[in-house]
């Protein structure tokens, strides 16, 4: 197998990706856990979500680009079906459940700085008391939605090629007919629109919030009103980061893989970016995190002092 400079500076940035994306949902899940365990005066509600997102992320770049990094060094195929039905359902569920958290998060966020008055104040301890319920039906919702779909259509490509209409991994392929496919792509288009809609209609609610209240602090000339919701200011706009980050990557790679998908001659071309798009949002996902996250900064800073110390002794 002949390797050019293409594959190597594909090899090499998806090598990095998928490193600084696990490590860095690691580290925020482990942080997150830390602090729900043994500082119970920092625990949050939002925390035990951000715990499940950043899980997920973590999950899904392993799932999606194991079979990529094992191929891009040059080792054959050596899947067998078992194998392929496990990581691609795997994938898709973990997939599943980021953009249901995510969608989770955003609505949480938004009845969490709606006002007292609002129409949706009856809604805040209702989100926080669900918050384990909501993300076990996420679970068992994905779990149920793929599972038919990949046991009957997945199998390895390694004693086969890509022919007709087929979506393939690097050892793994989905043989589906035109008519599988398009209620597949559609159903699964649908599901994800829902969401989709969802969480732009509690990016725009919240953006209109904040909008309002700064108006009216500036109007009153008030600093203690423009600080009052300066620790949810902050989270919100590091939601509607999320949310936006993830928009763009969902859009952009959905339309690469329906391009992929139904023209089987230059799926060899869109591959290298589809993996990259599709592996876009769970790594970006801890740093957008940490930006304005005050426990990730003082665990910083913390061992910052103490690399500091141990390098003077």
């Amino acid at each position: 197998m002949t390797v050019t400079p293409g594959d190597s500076v594909f090899r090499f940035f998806l090598v990095s990706k998928v490193c600084l994306g696990v490590l860095g949902n690691s580290v925020l899940f482990l942080l997150y856990t830390y602090s729900s365990l043994c500082r119970p005066q920092l625990r949050k509600p939002i925390h035990i979500v951000f715990m499940h997102l950043t899980l997920v992320n973590a999950l899904t770049l392993m799932f999606q680009s194991m079979p990529y990094v094992i191929s891009s060094y040059g080792v054959p195929c050596f899947w067998d079906d078992a194998t392929c039905k496990v990581v691609l359902y795997l994938f898709r569920v973990t997939r599943g459940l980021s953009i249901c958290t995510t969608t989770f998060l955003s609505t949480f966020q938004a009845l969490t700085i709606s006002p007292a008055h609002s129409r949706w104040a009856w809604l805040k301890s209702w989100s926080t008391a669900c918050i384990l319920l909501s993300l076990l039906c996420f679970w068992t919702l994905n779990s149920i939605m793929y599972f038919f779909f990949i046991i009957n259509t997945v199998e390895s490509n390694c004693n086969s090629t890509v022919t007709g209409l087929e979506f393939s991994h690097p050892y793994c392929q989905a043989k589906i007919g035109i008519d599988k496919s398009m209620s597949f792509v559609s159903s699964t288009l649908t599901g994800d629109g829902l969401f989709l809609v969802l969480m732009l209609f509690t990016s725009l609610y919240m953006v209109t919030l904040l909008y309002r209240h700064r108006r009216r602090a500036r109007h009153l000339h008030s600093p203690s009103l423009a600080s009052q919701l300066a620790p949810e200011s902050r989270a919100t706009h590091t939601i509607l980061l999320l949310v936006s980050c993830f928009v763009f990557f969902y859009c952009t790679n959905n339309i690469v893989t329906v391009y992929s998908l139904y023209t089987p001659e230059k799926l060899s071309k869109s591959k290298a970016v589809t993996v990259m798009l599709s592996s876009g949002y769970p790594t970006l996902c801890p740093f957008l995190l940490m930006k304005n996250n005050r426990m990730v900064a003082r665990r910083i800073t913390f061992l910052s002092l103490r690399i500091t110390q141990a390098k003077r002794v």
